[in-house]
Order: structure tokens, then sequence, then C-alpha cells
């Protein structure tokens, strides 16, 4: 099941665990628009809580958190 919400928490993680110099250069769109994940969550005003990590993800953001790291290559 996709949850934006859920979605939006994964690659703030993923950018928070894997980005390089404030961007995740493995992702295509960031390498295409020049912009962090952080930028374009921010268009969609998506405000990370504090306590943000890949341990508290609900078990839906955990699965897109692993099948976007798989995906980029980053394990």
């Amino acid at each position: 099941m996709f949850d934006r919400f859920d979605i939006c928490e994964a690659y703030a993680c993923l950018e928070s665990d894997w980005n390089v110099g404030g961007i995740l250069w493995e992702r295509p769109s960031n390498r295409r628009r020049n912009e962090s994940i952080g930028v374009q969550l921010d268009r969609m005003r998506f405000r990370a809580r504090p306590s943000l990590s890949t341990d508290t993800l609900t078990e839906n953001g955990r699965a897109i958190y692993d099948a976007a790291v798989t995906r980029l290559g980053l394990s």
C-alpha cells in the first residue's frame, strides 16, 4: 500500500542516511534538477518530525526505504 506520508518520511530518511554534500546523487531526479530530496519535500510542504529515523518509520515506510536503497544500489 502506498501512503504519501510514509513515502515522504522514507525519502527524508534516505537522504539523511545516504546524501553526499546534501544531495542523494544516485536518484535520477536529483541529478536532473540539481536539487536535494529535502528541497522537493519542502516544495510539498512536508516537515519531518525531529525524531524521524529509519528506526521510527512505519512498517510501510521501512519497506519503501529498503526498496529505494536496493533500487538505487546504495547498500
